[in-house]
């Protein structure tokens, strides 16, 4: 992976981690990597939280980002939420379909199970269903 690439995913977690505060109330930060598997983002309690920042992306793309953010979830017993946000576009969520309490979890799920929109909507999905 070239520096360019490495600082702009530096860039897309700060700015992500940013915006997270803002919608959850969370101090949302970088997490400073020590172990492979780990979650780009924490603060935001029960969830692994992926971020990715590119050019573009596929569908195909994307779905191997979500099976690595569910590897990543169910290594942490959290629930996996996928941010990404390509060139030019809105930061997206994907995020499991069904959301279960903490007791329920980890959440088997396929890349076809899962809902996406704006950060904002899977944040106020997030606190519905997980009261």
């Amino acid at each position: 992976m070239s520096a360019a690439s490495r600082n702009k995913g530096k860039v897309g977690e700060r700015e992500l981690a940013a915006l997270l505060t803002e919608i959850t109330g969370f101090h949302v930060r970088r997490r400073v990597r020590q172990h492979d598997g780990d979650s780009d983002l924490e603060g935001v309690p029960g969830w692994s939280i992926e971020c990715k920042r590119y050019a573009s992306a596929t569908p195909a793309v994307i779905e191997g980002w979500w099976h690595q953010t569910v590897t990543q979830a169910r290594q942490s017993k959290t629930l996996p939420v996928l941010f990404y946000r390509v060139d030019r576009g809105p930061w997206l969520a994907v995020w499991p379909s069904g959301l279960h309490p903490p007791e329920r979890r980890p959440v088997p799920v396929e890349f076809s199970d899962t809902l996406s929109a704006d950060p904002t909507v899977w944040w106020r999905m997030a606190q519905h269903i997980l009261r």
